[in-house]
């Protein structure tokens, strides 16, 4: 083994000292030490307009990456946050101004959007219920396995003479379900896709109502690893003039990034390196560099609180609040191992893609605590490890998963004040134990959604006195 890192070694020294001659170039668009473009929220008009917003209350939802199981658990932290009733028929998810996600957290937020858009669009009269769209179609569609376009993606013989790749067949199917267009396309038979121009209006639209809340699907440039919101205003300072979208590539003069599909974000966002391949967007600032290379947003920020955090510290209400549902399950690695000679250099390699991230979020907490403190902004995390925080109770030394996972969703779906600690245990096993893939089961399903209810009910107390206070 010492002799493969060696070589290893010998030969990384031999192909990087190579280079005789340089050949200077300074047209980056973002130079050394140059600003990130990120969101700048007087672009929009307020999200206060919508009716029935506290004004003086800001809400920032961030909802983490981690595939299928990150969307549903945070489609579970949001029925646990409408089920909270505030003041004048509102409710705790009525107030979320903002949500910033990150690849499968992307999903989750689509799907809200989703719900609020068709609540809308089909004209339904009823007040909005998150649960009635859960039942209605959110859970289908969050169950559809995503796996079987990335294939279909790479074994159709028509895309290997095309541009076309298996991540813009993902797009299609993350616009199909997610997003809808299927199901409206069924029902009245002249679908579109809802578009960026949907969720953000521009401050000179001053005739056009705003009626969601803003979501920031966040990816990563592959040339850099800067954090890419996909926005309007982000869009028009890249000089975005093409994209993909629907297995048909678009490319004009100039483009209005109002008019760009979100479901172009949402898969953006969760381009997962290597697995999926990464999105392609066209520019018109530079000529012999046109194209932007978009992958996963957990490159750059698995959270997705430091857009959240940009346009919280931007809105001008006096209290704002920043909700964190954190899908991570890497806080369950061992600290020690029961090996005693070194790892090999392969195996050291193949953790280094994630080491910036896990090394983040072991001090994301205390951090955000602090910057909060800073800019007057409440943080309120939503996470597996409030299942097993202060709980005294020990976890049984084997799990049975299929029976474990039959007895408690049925326990919680009777009554989620039921579980005891032991429970509470268990069930902490069984999410963090659940992969990072775009596909899941039935059971894990249930699971992830009833555990984002339990985990909210959980903190209440400390939801309540965040929204009362904000970051005063």
């Amino acid at each position: 083994m010492r002799k493969h890192t060696i070589t290893l070694l010998l030969a990384s020294l031999i192909f990087t000292s190579c280079t005789k001659k340089l050949y200077p170039d300074r047209s980056q668009f973002i130079p050394d030490g140059g600003v990130v473009p990120t969101v700048q929220l007087d672009k929009y008009r307020s999200v206060q307009k919508r009716k029935g917003q506290q004004s003086d209350l800001a809400v920032g939802l961030a909802i983490s990456g981690g595939g299928s199981r990150a969307a549903n658990f945070a489609i579970g932290v949001m029925l646990g946050l409408e089920d909270i009733p505030l003041e004048k028929e509102q409710d705790v998810l009525d107030q979320v101004d903002y949500l910033s996600t990150v690849s499968g957290g992307g999903f989750a937020g689509g799907a809200y959007i989703t719900a609020l858009f068709e609540h809308e669009y089909f004209k339904d009269t009823s007040v909005f219920s998150l649960r009635a769209y859960l039942d209605k179609q959110i859970q289908k569609d969050l169950r559809e396995s995503y796996v079987k376009s990335l294939i279909k993606g790479n074994l159709t013989p028509w895309y290997w003479f095309t541009k076309i790749n298996d991540g813009d067949a993902l797009e299609k199917a993350v616009d199909d379900h997610v997003l809808g267009y299927k199901r409206r396309k069924k029902e009245d038979g002249t679908a579109r896709s809802i578009l960026l121009g949907d969720i953000f209006i521009s401050k000179d639209s001053l005739h056009q109502p705003v009626r969601f809340p803003m979501h920031f699907a966040n990816s990563s440039i592959l040339s850099t690893m800067a954090i890419f919101p996909f926005a309007p205003d982000v869009l028009e300072r890249y000089g975005v003039n093409g994209y993909t979208h629907r297995l048909k590539r678009i490319r004009r003069d100039s483009i209005d990034p109002y008019q760009i599909p979100l479901s172009i974000g949402i898969k953006a966002s969760g381009s997962f390196p290597v697995l999926i391949s990464n999105s392609i967007l066209c520019s018109q600032l530079n000529h012999d560099r046109c194209y932007l290379h978009l992958i996963d947003g957990a490159m750059s920020d698995n959270i997705g609180y430091y857009t959240a955090l940009q346009v919280l510290k931007q809105d001008t209400a006096p209290r704002k609040v920043i909700f964190i549902i954190d899908a991570d399950t890497e806080g369950n690695r061992y600290t020690f191992s029961n090996r005693e000679a070194a790892k090999s250099a392969i195996a050291v390699y193949s953790r280094l893609a994630s080491s910036g991230l896990d090394a983040r979020r072991i001090i994301l907490e205390r951090d955000l605590t602090e910057m909060g403190k800073r800019f007057g902004i409440y943080p309120v995390f939503f996470s597996y490890n409030a299942l097993i925080r202060n709980n005294p109770a020990i976890p049984p030394a084997k799990i049975f998963v299929k029976k474990e996972q039959t007895r408690l969703i049925k326990l919680m779906k009777k009554n989620l004040d039921e579980l005891t600690n032991v429970d509470l245990q268990i069930l902490y096993e069984l999410v963090t134990n659940i992969g990072t893939k775009y596909s899941i089961t039935d059971e894990e399903q249930d699971l992830l959604l009833l555990t984002g209810q339990k985990i909210v009910r959980l903190q209440k107390k400390e939801i309540l006195n965040a929204l009362r206070i904000g970051g005063q």
